[in-house]
């Protein structure tokens, strides 16, 4: 007898799955019947894609290997899944300046493209970086000072909510400076932050002039209503280019010469924290807000290409100070020699990742694991401020496909049992 006949079925070499050129296609799970059975339970399924990694290329990649894997990942249901499943959307890349260009973050094949994401048609007429305020919660917020507006904008769709200014806000000086913030608030047990154009949510507007105060209103989405104007008295002006952080119930931004603005959406008020004692940073580009692990407000001051850390404590009579924290962050060594100068030009609370411009381009740099990353190679310093995007996304259905139908080509329990192999 031939010995090749006596190889059991599923163990000889025809057994290897191939892709759809011909190349054989490796896999280092054994392809056993039990997983052919898992493979073919529906529950069992879902709950193996849920976990695929929440890329724009995750879902259409996995859609194309067959059509029922499609009918299931197209399901209103599994997304919902999917997205409690992950809860943090990914960060997709950044919004430069007045959103003119985005960058992306990710590589291929899960960079988006520049060209998806249009301004509302209600900004058309104005075009300055002081108008984009940045985003949070997979929404971005841009104000229109010449018709006394604030426009709650969703990238992904285009969907805007214009909102006027409070009534109070009218009347205050053409010179002062306009600064804005919007926060999901829906509480729906599962509703994960991305998706939240049709949430409620609310909105804070801040205004200082070349006056010594500050002054903020908080919009509620649910009641239509402005509350309240509070305000405080400021040594210097908010800074420019910082944009809000979220810490707790607290959005604060950053006044020029290190001090805080921190309004509390939940208590009503609005304060300021003075600059930590110990801080000889001078340039106000060289200071960024942080949110810390703990979920406290933290202080970064950059001083001869060395990061130092502040994280807000409160002492033993329960007052709030600044703690100065032995970690130094040394950019000398990490970044390459010839740069001698950098400052900060954005932040992602979320990560507490931080955005540098250099002589060379601008570098993304996470606090906590030191990790550096060069997403931008130019030859000149860029001080447009990079504003942190992120969202699910999913790419387009056709992707991978070029003429060649792979949901009916990629259908067996084994090519499936490989592709999950590759993508998770």
């Amino acid at each position: 007898m031939d010995p090749a006949a006596e190889t059991p079925q599923g163990q000889g070499a025809d057994t290897f799955p191939t892709r759809v050129d011909g190349s054989r296609l490796r896999c280092s799970v054994p392809l056993a019947d039990p997983v052919s059975e898992v493979l073919g339970d529906d529950n069992l399924l879902i709950e193996i894609l849920v976990r695929l990694p929440p890329k724009p290329s995750s879902l259409s990649r996995a859609s194309a290997v067959s059509k029922r894997w499609g009918s299931i990942l197209y399901d209103p249901q599994f997304r919902k899944s999917f997205l409690k499943h992950h809860r943090m959307p990914p960060l997709l890349g950044f919004f430069r300046g007045y959103a003119k260009s985005f960058i992306p973050a990710m590589d291929s094949p899960d960079r988006i493209p520049a060209a998806r994401f249009s301004l509302p048609k209600s900004t058309r007429s104005y075009h300055t970086d002081e108008a984009y305020m940045g985003c949070r919660h997979g929404l971005s917020v841009l104000i229109d000072r010449n018709k006394h507006e604030t426009v709650v904008w969703d990238p992904l769709t285009g969907k805007e909510h214009i909102v006027s200014f409070p009534p109070g806000f009218h009347s205050m000086r053409t010179n002062s400076a306009w600064h804005g913030a919007v926060l999901c608030v829906d509480a729906k047990d599962g509703h994960v932050h991305g998706d939240c154009f049709s949430s409620p949510f609310k909105l804070v507007l801040v205004s200082d002039g070349f006056s010594t105060q500050a002054s903020c209103s908080l919009y509620d989405s649910a009641s239509s209503v402005w509350g309240n104007i509070f305000s405080v008295t400021i040594a210097n002006r908010i800074s420019a280019t910082s944009r809000s952080i979220l810490v707790g119930n607290t959005l604060c931004w950053l006044i020029c010469g290190g001090e805080v603005l921190v309004f509390d959406f939940e208590m009503q008020s609005l304060v300021v924290i003075k600059t930590p004692v110990e801080n000889h940073v001078t340039n106000d580009r060289c200071f960024q807000l942080l949110r810390m692990a703990d979920g406290g407000l933290g202080l970064a001051g950059l001083l001869d290409l060395n990061i130092h850390l502040w994280d807000r404590k409160s002492n033993c009579e329960g007052i709030g100070e600044w703690v100065l924290l032995r970690k130094t962050i040394p950019l000398d060594e990490m970044l390459p020699r010839r740069i001698s100068y950098a400052f900060f030009v954005g932040y992602d609370e979320e990560s507490n990742l931080v955005v540098l411009s250099t002589m060379i381009g601008n570098f993304t740099l996470q606090i906590d694991s030191m990790q550096i990353k060069h997403i931008v190679k130019r030859n000149q310093i860029c001080h447009d401020t990079f504003h942190p995007y992120r969202n699910f996304y999913a790419a387009g259905s056709g992707f991978g496909r070029k003429g060649t139908d792979l949901a009916g080509t990629l259908n067996t329990p084994d090519i499936l049992t490989c592709y999950l192999c590759q993508t998770t």
